[in-house]
């Protein structure tokens, strides 16, 4: 069973609707790995719906956290007086609003793409509206408890003057501020600096900390469930206190569920802090939305991703083809059994099914009866060698039976995305083509440059088609000194100025015979 699936029938013995969780502080770029959290609850939301649960996707904008500091891809001239202020109040990186805004609208936009329905919940703003004023008074009511709770759970101390509410100063600033007095609904505050006043509660100045602010959403919200990072996982740390947390607020805990990091092939862990990022958006120029959703419904939520934008996305699409195909032919019609009702085979199948189906971007099954059949590999092959759109479609015509008057759209769009992912700077050197300009006889041997030779005559009878060109390969290799080994490097050298590349007889298929004889005529 899929673990979206697992969730879902966990839910199901909690009732029959739910409000499924998710949220980010709009700190910086929204990158693919804060998607994981976004599309791990989206595949939950689609789970409960299968089995007819009304279940709902609320996701949670922390506008009202502050900035912590300047950020790497921020000037600290223009930045440095806005730390310790809500998101929401600052000026975003590029004059037209506000700073969440700046970086939640283009991860929205990247959600509505990959096919997520979801219900923003602005946080600055629910503060504004007093949404949180309830939860408030109540941590300032039991603050004792809540302190001895935290301590206990998170073994960590609390000052004696710890106060559950972050009130905002005369400058809108949470930073370096300490509460002397509560007469509700104001506080009375100092600053490290020595400056005094008082904050209105009911006016949204200021926030609870984040560990009280978590539970406190979960009842005025009503979460059920919520997955978390790992970073809150920890014995002790965010997702322990707020279970012991949810009851005094009012409701308990919702179900959740920790999911690990994805990681940025050979720059670690994706931080938006650290500009360490490739933004859903940036990923969804180069690919198409169900290969991004694939990559996350492949692994349970508890398994990091090392996720390569460069070779590892040629695998990973190619990984998705294959099991489009698969699904098309045998899974589409695989019933939907409970574990206690399946064999080990059958449940594998399913859960094939079900990655499959929760990649889409249409909420139930396929708009598709079959596969492209067309390999992420060899698209990328094509759309470098021919670079005018019709002479693409007119190859693919003939090697994958394509309409060219009418080519399917999932075609026009993955070449679409093609194109951007070749322009690139993640597109991998390794699959990169360019037909040699000249061959530099010194570089071959001998026996190198007779095979070259031969090959060359034999190219001229041959058709042009890939079963030809790979009997024709076969034939001249027979005939020669050298080991298929060196003979297909010879090739690639010659063809390529490379050691290796994609399939040769396809390749050469799409270079043309033209092109190929009049490089190779220069083997003298």
């Amino acid at each position: 069973m899929h673990w979206a699936d697992v969730i879902a029938e966990r839910l199901s013995q909690k009732g029959d609707s739910h409000i499924i969780a998710t949220g980010i502080t709009p700190s910086g770029p929204i990158h693919v790995g804060n998607m994981r959290e976004v599309l791990t609850a989206d595949m939950i939301v689609r789970a409960c719906e299968r089995i007819n649960l009304n279940a709902e996707l609320v996701y949670i904008a922390d506008s009202a956290d502050p900035l912590r500091k300047v950020y790497p891809f921020l000037e600290e001239e223009h930045y440095s007086e806005h730390v310790g202020r809500s998101l929401a109040t600052i000026p975003s990186p590029d004059g037209t609003g506000n700073y969440s805004d700046y970086f939640l609208k283009p991860f929205f936009s990247a959600l509505d793409d990959v096919g997520v329905e979801y219900r923003v919940i602005d946080a600055y703003q629910s503060y504004q509206e007093g949404k949180y004023t309830s939860s408030t008074k109540t941590a300032i009511q039991n603050r004792s408890e809540i302190r001895d709770i935290i301590q206990d759970v998170s073994k960590r101390p609390l000052n004696d003057d710890w106060f559950p509410y972050n009130p905002t100063d005369d400058e809108g600033k949470m930073h370096g501020i300490k509460v002397t007095a509560c007469d509700w609904p104001s506080v009375e505050w100092i600053t490290e600096d020595g400056r005094t006043g008082r904050t209105n509660i009911e006016k949204g100045g200021g926030k609870l900390p984040w560990r009280l602010d978590w539970p406190a959403r979960w009842n005025w919200i009503g979460v059920t469930f919520e997955g978390y990072g790992k970073d809150h996982s920890a014995a002790g740390g965010s997702w322990d206190t707020g279970q012991h947390l949810s009851p005094i607020f009012g409701s308990p805990p919702p179900i959740g569920m920790m999911y690990e990091w994805i990681y940025l092939k050979g720059r670690g862990a994706m931080a938006s802090s650290e500009g360490n990022t490739v933004s859903g958006k940036e990923l969804l120029d180069i690919v198409p939305p169900e290969i991004m959703r694939f990559l996350l419904t492949r692994v349970k939520p508890s398994k990091h991703i090392d996720f390569d934008p460069g070779e590892g996305l040629i695998s990973l699409a190619d990984e998705y083809e294959r099991l489009e195909q698969r699904y098309h032919q045998k899974l589409s019609n695989i019933e939907h059994k409970g574990i206690s009702e399946s064999s080990r085979k059958e449940q594998q199948m399913i859960d094939e099914a079900r990655k499959f189906e929760l990649a889409q971007v249409k909420r139930h099954g396929t708009d598709h009866k079959d596969s492209l059949g067309i390999s992420f590999s060899h698209l990328s092959t094509i759309c470098q060698i021919k670079s005018r759109q019709e002479d693409m479609l007119s190859s693919l015509s003939r090697t994958h039976g394509i309409n060219v008057q009418n080519p399917d759209a999932r075609l026009l769009d993955r070449v679409n995305r093609m194109r951007n992912w070749i322009r690139s700077d993640w597109f991998p050197e390794s699959a990169k083509i360019e037909l040699s300009k000249s061959i530099e006889i010194s570089n071959f041997n001998e026996n190198e440059i007779n095979f070259l030779k031969d090959f060359t005559k034999n190219a001229y009878s041959m058709i042009w088609d890939e079963e030809s060109i790979q009997k024709g390969i076969k034939m001249t290799i027979s005939e020669s000194d050298l080991s298929p080994k060196d003979a297909f490097t010879t090739l690639y050298r010659c063809l390529l100025d490379r050691r290796r590349g994609p399939k040769l007889a396809p390749l050469l298929v799409e270079l043309g015979q033209g092109e190929v004889l009049a490089l190779l005529e220069m083997v003298k």
